[in-house]
């Protein structure tokens, strides 16, 4: 066994077998050991007599308890040895449910062992009082109350002790980055429930056993105790000093988990994305500047969602993901995609006679319509040139059916477009007239410019050609061309209504370019 897996052995069997035995066995050695400080003469002989008598069925129901419990852990705590210590890897199911009991282990022992601990006393009691039915009253009330906080004790014992070893030795192994939320939600002792536990555990058992031997030294009946409280000053000091005691623990427990439980659903809102959530801890103290803390997350997340929001209107979203998930440095990589380039006619005689305000009224308009129809098919838009729009589609989405989206792209925007012009008509504005020029090829998608300021951008021969085939649309009379490298990948059914236009040169090509035509976008 490796060095780290004997570590987590060792604190397996603590905390599984070797602390909760020793917890109640501590506890019981202790209880017999101060039971004559603390029990009344009559119950001691009754003690003794018990011992003499050697019933089996008071030795049964004394010890039983103990064995069917640490039977019950040791099943529970199989699938945590196996998750452990098995050299096979365990399947999904199997490990939560280990995680998920490594995270309750100190709450289940402990209640396990309070249970077998107060079971125990309640049997034990009962046979002694049948066995003895001559026995005082008292006697069996004291002892029933004695052993019962003895229960308390180990409770409180085994729960500390088993916490602080599952967190020192266990849990860092099982979750070293944390994540213990979603296996412990609702399902731990609050802050106020573990104050009054160790309150219980430190402040009223040791008032309580200060109680017994004062009646056992000043020979007064527990049952008197009320009347004592009235007439014995130190009676009445130490119920003042328990009420006193126990509204400061619950008093401090509070202060600290009502600030608590306001982080908690603050963080639960601010994971919703609810960033104008805030805290108020009224205190100087580290709940106060983790108050703060959460205050100032908000505002960061909150801001950082305003820039996210403004970057997703100026380039694309789908592109700022790519950025904001990428490193931004130079340089790109070689994709297949399909460039789609359209450009309005005669816009800027229109421009001339129209003010600078009407003109950019008519230009949102037409760009959101057109937006519209590609973010429809999954394109992007690189970005707007003047009147112009480049998009893009096979990146940095990649799609294996580009052309098609481009195709049917083009064909959503003249159908927008007509639409829009319609409106324009009945506003009194000139109708706008649009040519598409589409083509397929390998382009470099990425970063350009410098260290300090560079753009997200697509570049290479397919875009320029994009552009020039778009150019040819006001000579041919077309609203829409293709290359034949686009017409290529397009399904059978579009290409039997394209017509061929003939080949041309482009400029800035010596090669001659197919184009084609879409019978249905004149």
């Amino acid at each position: 066994m490796k060095p780290g897996r004997t570590l987590q052995f060792i604190a397996f069997l603590l905390i599984y077998f070797i602390v909760p035995f020793c917890a109640c066995l501590f506890t019981l050695l202790f209880a017999n050991y101060t039971a004559s400080a603390f029990l009344p003469d009559k119950f001691l002989a009754l003690f003794e007599a018990t011992q003499i008598k050697n019933d089996l069925t008071l030795s049964v129901f004394t010890w039983a308890p103990f064995p069917i419990i640490t039977l019950i852990l040791f099943f529970y705590s199989l699938p945590i040895a196996k998750f452990l210590f098995s050299t096979k890897s365990c399947n999904f199911i199997s490990e939560e449910r280990a995680r998920h009991r490594i995270v309750h282990s100190p709450l289940t022992i402990s209640i396990l062992g309070f249970i077998g601990w107060e079971l125990s006393n309640f049997l034990s009691v009962c046979r002694i009082d049948t066995l003895f039915p001559e026995a005082p009253q008292q006697s069996i009330i004291t002892v029933s109350i004695l052993f019962g906080f003895w229960g308390l004790f180990a409770f409180a014992f085994s729960y500390a002790t088993t916490t602080y070893l599952n967190k020192l030795l266990i849990i860092p192994c099982v979750f070293p980055e944390g994540g213990l939320g979603k296996y412990a939600h609702g399902k731990q002792f609050s802050i106020v429930t573990k104050q009054f536990i160790f309150w219980a555990a430190s402040t009223l058992f040791p008032i309580v056993l200060l109680i017994f031997g004062l009646l056992l030294r000043t020979n007064q009946n527990i049952l008197n105790l009320h009347e004592l409280i009235h007439n014995d000053v130190l009676f009445e000091v130490i119920a003042i000093m328990l009420v006193f005691s126990f509204a400061f623990a619950m008093s401090f427990a509070s202060s600290l988990q009502h600030p608590l439980n306001q982080i908690e659903k603050a963080t639960e809102l601010i994971k919703e994305q609810k960033f104008d959530t805030r805290v108020k801890i009224f205190s100087s103290d580290e709940l106060g500047l983790l108050g703060d803390a959460v205050n100032e997350m908000a505002e960061g997340l909150a801001e950082r969602e305003r820039i996210k929001d403004t970057f997703g209107r100026i380039v694309d979203p789908r592109v700022r993901d790519y950025l904001l998930s990428n490193e931004h440095s130079l340089g790109g990589k070689v994709v297949e995609a399909s460039i789609l380039f359209s450009d309005l006619r005669d816009f800027t005689k229109l421009s001339e006679k129209r003010k600078p305000e009407e003109v950019l009224y008519i230009l949102n308009r037409y760009f959101q319509e057109m937006s519209n129809a590609i973010e429809i098919h999954g394109g992007f838009i690189n970005k707007f040139i003047g009147d112009a729009i480049l998009a893009v589609f096979g990146t940095p989405m990649p799609m294996s059916d580009h052309a098609e989206r481009a195709f049917a792209t083009a064909l959503q925007m003249q159908k927008n477009l007509d639409a829009l012009n319609a409106q324009f008509l009945k506003e009194g504005l000139a109708e706008l007239k649009m040519g598409i020029g589409i083509h397929t090829g390998s382009l470099l998608v990425g970063n350009i410019g410098s260290a300090n300021r560079m753009e997200f951008t697509v570049i290479g021969d397919t875009v320029n050609t994009a552009s020039r085939v778009e150019g040819l649309c006001k000579g041919l009379k077309k609203n829409l061309l293709l290359t034949e490298n686009t017409t290529a990948l397009l399904p059978e059914r579009i290409r039997s209504q394209l017509h061929s236009e003939g080949e041309y040169e482009l400029k800035g090509r010596e090669s001659k370019e197919r184009i084609y035509s879409f019978s249905g976008a004149e």
